[in-house]
């Protein structure tokens, strides 16, 4: 079994191309991803886990033959504070890789994401949702995991910290740092340099995907149903060929959102900019360009 242990791990940044990232990485021939079937997707080792101990975890990776790096993604591992330590526990030569994106539309497209997708947002408006940030974080004191912890934007985007607390974890030859931007402008580059990190042969062809877009939901109380899995209906479904994929295309289509409102973007960026000149210090790379664009 210790042979099936994962080796790397992408932990986020959600709302940052990971999901996409996973699949290209996963058509390499030594590569092995896990992939939880639904409802699962918490992971082993954020909030929350899928699995009630380790070897139940372990378990998942039955299916492992002969690749050399055994692989999870869960986005939700960059931004919980306890996970570096857990996975380096576990798995003390672990490669840790994170995507970063402009915290700013990262915020914008976490809350369309749980508003349309999750339905754990209920509050339509992205300024709005911004400004009960602080009644959510004190009745989460006050009462734990009465929100989830996703709905804490401005905390989701604190790359510095989270950033760092894996460099002094894993060590900063361990941890790959990607840059939104980067990865979307040039690829190939990116995958190549990431495989080298993972010390794997950069030559496989690879077909690059978008497996996560934007989407809205046509009725929310049949969304809630089916993200919910009342009466099992979701399971049920899913177990009838293209029945999932229809009921996205009716109810839950991809769509794209309006820009977010420049006034606001404004006065975020300028909230951001410390932390991103943080950030810039640690990763010795100038992103001021978020503040600016």
């Amino acid at each position: 079994m210790s042979t099936k242990k994962p080796n790397f791990f992408i932990v986020g940044q959600t709302r940052s191309g990971a999901t996409s990232f996973q699949y290209e990485l996963d058509q390499h021939p030594d590569i092995y991803f896990l992939k939880p079937e639904w409802p699962k997707g918490k992971g082993h080792f954020g909030w929350v886990s899928d699995y009630k101990d380790d070897d139940e975890y372990l378990e998942q990776f039955a299916d492992v033959n002969n690749e050399r790096r055994i692989g999870e993604r869960c986005n939700a591992y960059l931004y919980c504070p306890y996970t570096a330590e857990r996975i380096k526990r576990f798995s003390p030569n672990a490669k840790i890789i994170m995507i970063l994106r402009n915290p700013i539309d990262t915020m914008y497209s976490l809350h369309s994401s749980l508003l349309y997708r999750s339905t754990v947002e209920h509050i339509v408006d992205f300024e709005e949702a911004l400004s009960a940030e602080p009644m959510r974080k004190k009745e989460n004191l006050e009462s734990p995991n009465k929100h989830d912890p996703r709905l804490l934007y401005r905390e989701v985007v604190k790359y510095y910290t989270q950033v760092k607390r894996y460099f002094d974890t894993f060590g900063r030859e361990n941890v790959k740092v990607i840059i939104f931007d980067d990865y979307m402008k040039n690829k190939s580059t990116i995958l190549k340099e990431t495989l080298e990190f993972l010390e794997m042969s950069a030559d496989a062809n690879i077909e690059y995907l978008n497996t996560n877009p934007s989407r809205k939901y046509r009725n929310r109380q049949i969304h809630q149903i089916m993200m919910e899995n009342k009466f099992g209906i979701r399971g049920v479904l899913r177990k009838i060929p293209f029945t999932d994929k229809m009921y996205r295309k009716i109810n839950n289509p991809p769509s794209k959102r309006e820009k977010l409102n420049s006034m606001l973007k404004k006065k975020l960026q300028d909230e951001l900019e410390p932390e991103i000149i943080k950030l810039s210090s640690l990763l010795n790379r100038d992103l001021t360009f978020w503040c600016k664009n």
